[in-house]
């Protein structure tokens, strides 16, 4: 992809390690969907997206906090293949795999011309992306995942351009650029103000970088305003915006205390020593910096694997690599001027900060870990041009920088610790679907059998017209059932859904809601907020039917 750095390992195939990166990540992600299910995260996504395929509009018929890609993709999957969730683990897995590849490309990139062999330095740092890809913590289908694969496509498209450039290139880089700004609005919007940001400092510091500029500048106008011709057209600019940016912000909304890990001291320490390092082993005569330097570097690392839990927290690297990135980054271009990859990490950086404003450092990392991957190969960079000798300082710290992250990476993706807000450990073998539709949904403890004695139960008694509700909504049944929900909202959780349960009891009323089935078992360790009141609101002159397991069948 790139002309500055196709070298590949000596002997090999050039397109060997990008194949076993792909096929190690893919089967990673293909595996963990045999291991954990977030029933909660498959619900919203998918009976969302069935509701698209039914025919729905978001926005303008139904509310939508998020950006319409990922629910559109999904609509699609639906509409070509029918509900089958090992479609979804397809997707995924095929995602999760070319995540990883791109990120070892741009590794790559970021690398060559500083050590020796750019290809496998660049392998060794993607390896921690087989237990941390896009798809490997959450391993279904998902706005932030989806979100990082396409700022990575066009990071790699940019790039491609700046090394070869076409009109035709640029122009397709700058269309690339709008694209996750509509799978997630945070992830997207960040990533959009700083490419831009970064692209005319470039243009403003080379005349000869400026006709590229002008064409991707064209290429990001075109692109954005067919999106927003689309949008007005099926939608109306006034309802996606009303939804996906102005009730989202209410919901979700820039929360300085989300983003306050990156001023922590306790946090941000290692980035701090990596800067110090560089200023003092320049100082010291070259046979002394490997050891100092690399000794040093150690001392964050050791003092991270014990306890087990700092040890596990991976996601705390985020702050201290990303600022070191960003900080090398800023000096070299003060001293070499402004270009568009020596102000990647910045870019980086910044888009991993509006990640952040969702659910903050702990929650919002799970499907961004290439962005960290992607700032040790920015460090490693910049520690080659600023320690010239020895040269083996820059490589050797980028090599346990990743067999770091890949050890603390597995211990935090195995023990499911994004996951706690789900009871992803629950005792007992891993149960699988026996739904022809769930075939692939795997999960321990009971919520699988659970979900499959409702499903039959519905499918089984629920007539095909009649509208019916699951609450508080954290099953896939719409999706599974391939019916539509006749509801505005199919997680009753007070960021999805902008309703009261009064107001939801009269939308009820109006579309003639016959079934409530309540589940008083959750995956969720929480319980929503408007579970209880909402219970009561919709089944006040119901009768109760049966029980199947943990669900309450209500008939209104």
């Amino acid at each position: 992809m790139f002309s500055a750095g196709r070298a590949a390992l000596p002997g090999r195939s050039p397109l060997l390690v990008p194949v076993l990166l792909f096929a190690a990540s893919a089967a990673f992600t293909f595996w963990r969907n045999t291991q954990v299910a977030v029933l909660v995260d498959i619900a919203y996504v998918l009976n969302t997206a069935t509701r698209i395929a039914a025919g729905d509009v978001p926005y303008a018929q139904f509310p939508l906090a998020q950006a319409p890609l990922e629910f559109l993709t999904q609509a699609l999957l639906i509409k070509l293949f029918g509900p089958h969730f090992f479609v979804q683990i397809a997707y995924a897995t095929i995602v999760g795999g070319l995540a990883t590849v791109l990120t070892y490309v741009i590794a790559r990139r970021l690398v060559t011309g500083v050590v020796a062999e750019p290809a496998a330095l660049a392998a060794i740092l993607a390896i921690p992306l087989v237990p941390l890809g896009v798809y490997a913590i959450v391993p279904h289908p998902f706005y932030d995942p989806d979100a990082c694969l396409v700022v990575l496509v066009a990071v790699a498209t940019m790039l491609a351009a700046i090394d070869r450039p076409t009109p035709t290139r640029w122009l397709l880089a700058g269309a690339l650029i709008t694209v996750p700004v509509f799978i997630k609005q945070n992830i997207g919007g960040a990533f959009l103000v700083l490419a831009v940001g970064a692209l005319l400092a470039d243009g403003l510091a080379r005349p000869s970088a400026r006709a590229g500029l002008r064409w991707c500048i064209a290429g990001l106008v075109i692109a954005l305003g067919v999106e927003l011709l689309a949008l007005q057209l099926v939608v109306g600019v006034d309802h996606y915006l009303a939804w996906a940016w102005t009730y989202a912000m209410t919901g979700r909304g820039v929360a300085l205390e989300r983003i306050g890990s990156f001023a922590d001291p306790s946090v941000i320490w290692p980035g701090l020593l990596i800067l110090g390092l560089v200023l003092v082993t320049r100082a010291l005569p070259p046979p002394m910096r490997a050891p100092v330097f690399l000794v040093a570097l150690a001392i964050p690392l050791i003092a991270r694997s014990s306890p087990p839990a700092s040890f596990i927290d991976v996601n705390t690297l985020f702050p201290p690599l990303l600022i070191a990135a960003s900080v090398l980054a800023l000096v070299r271009t003060a001293r070499d001027g402004a270009r568009f990859e020596t102000l990647l990490p910045v870019v980086l950086a910044g888009t991993a900060v509006g990640t952040l404003l969702s659910l903050g450092l702990n929650g919002s990392t799970f499907g961004i870990f290439p962005l960290l991957v992607l700032a040790i190969a920015a460090v490693v960079g910049d520690l080659g041009r600023f320690l010239e000798r020895p040269r083996q300082i820059a490589p050797i710290a980028g090599v346990l920088l990743a067999l770091f992250l890949a050890a603390s990476g597995t211990a935090y993706t195995l023990t499911n610790a994004r996951l706690l807000f789900i009871d992803a450990n629950a005792p007992g073998p891993i149960a699988r679907s026996d739904f022809p539709s769930l075939v692939g949904l795997s999960a321990p403890g009971p919520y699988i059998g659970d979900l499959d004695a409702i499903l039959f139960w519905v499918r089984d008694n629920v007539p095909a017209d009649d509208p019916f509700v699951f609450l508080p909504g954290e099953d896939p049944a719409f999706f599974a059932l391939g019916r539509r929900p006749r509801l505005p909202s199919v997680y009753f959780y007070d960021v999805a859904t902008p309703y009261s349960p009064t107001e939801i009891a009269r939308f009820a009323d109006e579309v003639g809601l016959r079934w409530v089935i309540v589940k008083d078992r959750l995956q969720l360790v929480e319980e929503p907020p408007l579970e209880q009141s909402l219970v009561a609101a919709l089944t006040r002159d119901a009768t109760l039917v049966t029980r199947v397991g943990p669900y309450r069948v209500y008939r209104r």
